[in-house]
């Protein structure tokens, strides 16, 4: 093709085709830098382009993975997560299509907190040692993410249980982390839960305000009791419930013999630290305090530490009905409070001397002042304190033991005369 000469073109008539000359002289350098630039950059890549298409994913791998594959735009943009690119949790395939298979970065990349938390947890250990053990994916989802509010989440107050249960209900992982006896509450938890105050008011009467596992747990920082930095250690674990239940912590911590000796680190003469709530109510079976079941239990549960007053228990007419599976009878939190049992000498106590006659008359109308010489807790071989029931008792046991020695000794003697007779009279040739 010939180059004209600068010289020979001729104008044209029209000014449009000026003006776009003059424009493209103008900024001819600039479309030559645009131009220049685009073409060293990657081309963007359009993950849902293959991931968002059934037929271009199979063959890619077993149908489970196959199904893994597929995330469509319209999936991620139903979740909390909708404004994040791909690539910002698989920065490998960026560079675009071929790519390994799994590529993709740490959620504490974001969740920084969330991060350092199950890092420090049983379960972070466990991954790195045996590859069993939940990860952000596997309570969270891999795409699916939805806030804990949403009902569609497995971490929603509803569905943690169910979530909790995929390895704590699992044979498998119970009989391989949970096969010692100090361990025999952990192999039921679960099917416990679903049983006690907590689990019945959640599943059944659907409320999200009752404790679940996490409330109890942590999310993240799941530690085992023994850990002290563990939510229910028993150095945290009054904290713990203390967060539902607040009256009845300010109540335990403010008054009771039992908080007191809690926060001063203070033990029974037996050598038990003092009681939180999970001593007295238990952890996974928590039932509530006006079942039969909790009623009969209490007294049980009073004297794993308070043995003495446990045994005088039983010696009287409450203890020995209680035995007989009356629950109506009186029990130790009927007469010291459940929650505000203060020393006998604290004139707030309700087994104050000042205020007996009230305690008693929330079951006996009658009470007064005589009724409540009754020795609740009458030890018979305390001397000193109970001279009365001592002497009564030794007077009454040697008086059963002289009258049951005597008419033993006389019929042993009468036997022994009897039998002589009978042998004598059969040798003198009496039949009889």
């Amino acid at each position: 093709m010939r180059e004209r000469k600068r010289g020979s073109a001729r104008i044209p008539r029209s000014p449009l085709p000026v003006v776009l000359l003059l424009w493209l002289g103008l900024n001819g350098n600039a479309l030559a830098s645009a131009a220049q630039a685009g073409s060293s950059e990657l081309p963007t890549v359009t993950c849902e382009s293959c991931h968002g298409n059934r037929d271009f994913l199979v063959g890619k791998g077993t149908p489970g993975q196959e199904a893994a594959l597929y995330v469509s735009d319209s999936i991620l943009m139903d979740t909390v997560h909708r404004d994040l690119d791909c690539a910002g949790c698989h920065p490998g395939p960026a560079a675009g299509y071929p790519h390994e298979a799994v590529i993709s970065s740490r959620c504490q990349t974001c969740h920084e907190s969330e991060g350092r938390d199950w890092d420090a947890s049983v379960h972070a250990l466990n991954v790195i040692d045996s590859g069993d053990a939940p990860t952000c994916a596997s309570c969270h989802g891999a795409h699916t993410v939805y806030a804990s509010d949403d009902r569609r989440s497995p971490t929603y107050p509803l569905n943690v249980a169910t979530l909790c249960a995929r390895c704590h209900a699992d044979p498998s992982i119970i009989n391989t982390y949970f096969n010692t006896e100090g361990e025999a509450q952990a192999r039921v938890a679960v099917e416990q839960y679903h049983e006690t105050v907590h689990g019945v008011a959640l599943e059944s009467a659907g409320l999200v305000i009752s404790a679940t596992c996490n409330d109890c747990h942590e999310s993240h920082k799941v530690l085992p009791a023994e850990s002290p930095d563990s939510s229910v250690n028993h150095a945290n674990v009054v904290k713990t419930c203390g967060t539902c239940h607040v009256g009845v912590l300010e109540t335990y911590e403010e008054g009771s013999a039992h908080g007191q000796a809690y926060r001063t680190g203070t033990r029974s003469p037996e050598g038990h630290l003092a009681p939180t709530c999970v001593d007295c109510h238990s952890a996974h079976s928590i039932v509530e305090a006006d079942e039969p079941k909790w009623f009969l239990g209490v007294v049980e549960e009073c004297g794993k530490c308070h043995q003495q007053v446990y045994e005088t228990y039983f010696s009287t007419y409450h203890g020995q009905v209680t035995q007989l599976g009356f629950e109506l009878t009186a029990k130790c939190s009927d007469c010291h409070t459940p929650h505000n049992m203060r020393p006998a000498t604290d004139l707030e106590s309700t087994v104050h001397p000042l205020n007996l006659v009230t305690t008693c008359a929330k079951c006996h109308p009658r009470a007064n002042q005589n009724f409540v010489r009754y020795y609740t807790h009458g030890d018979v071989s305390d001397r000193e304190r109970y001279p009365i029931l001592f002497w009564s008792w030794l007077l009454m046991t040697t008086l059963l033991v002289s009258v049951w020695s005597f008419f033993g000794l006389h019929s042993a003697l009468w036997l022994t005369r009897l039998t002589i007779e009978r042998v004598r009279r059969r040798g003198e040739g009496h039949d009889t």
